[in-house]
């Protein structure tokens, strides 16, 4: 086996529990449960407070984690503690206890609500989504802490655009050939700036070469 390609392989005896991907899966009587694996040289270096990002990807982070948490851990038991390990990391990265305990909160119920939900309301909420997509425009903004809010970029839409007072909402306008316009939503779509890594480690990937059967003969 050691002669197949090259590749060192390492053989364990038989055991109730293996590691498999992100999960750590284990025979337990006529069931089979599962947790998270989580490697022991993973530095957990989520993104500090005093980075320049907006506030969303830190909602998104945790929204997101604790999702996963509840959908890969099948005991209560499980989900309690890698929630509170999730939790004790980012205090470690310096987030503040009072800022991210509301957003545990409201991240946890979600995940409750998801995993309560039956396969056609997964279908009719993307559906949903689907359909608000194709309803709304997207303002494509590279961030910067100074700039104005997300709010007041929104209310300045709603104020000026949206919902102007006294005049027409955008909703309700129509072209030249009497069709209404189907925008009803702004979303702020924010891209970073360049940072250390992109500045120091340019790769310019449109410069490839040769292609592969130029080498042919």
């Amino acid at each position: 086996m050691q002669q197949w390609h090259g590749l060192e392989w390492e053989f364990s005896g038989l055991s109730q529990s293996c590691n498999y991907m992100d999960l750590t899966l284990t025979i337990s009587g006529r069931t089979i449960q599962s947790t998270l694996f989580e490697k022991a040289q993973n530095l957990y270096l989520y993104l500090p407070p005093h980075s320049s990002h907006p506030r969303g990807p830190l909602q998104s982070l945790i929204f997101g984690n604790i999702l996963r948490i509840h959908r890969l851990c099948s005991t209560p038991n499980e989900i309690q503690k890698h929630s509170r390990a999730f939790f004790r990391r980012l205090i470690n990265r310096g987030h503040n206890s009072s800022t991210i305990t509301p957003i545990f909160h409201k991240a946890t119920h979600n995940a409750r609500a998801y995993m309560q939900r039956t396969p056609d309301d997964h279908t009719h909420r993307q559906h949903t989504l689907q359909t608000k997509t194709d309803t709304t425009i997207f303002f494509r903004l590279k961030y910067h802490p100074q700039d104005p809010t997300a709010r007041d970029i929104q209310q300045a839409w709603q104020t000026t655009i949206a919902s102007p007072p006294n005049d027409v909402p955008l909703t309700q306008l129509t072209n030249v050939d009497g069709f209404s316009m189907p925008i009803q939503s702004l979303t702020i779509a924010y891209s970073r700036p360049l940072n250390l890594r992109n500045q120091f480690s340019v790769r310019n990937i449109e410069n490839r070469g040769l292609t592969v059967s130029s080498y042919l003969t």
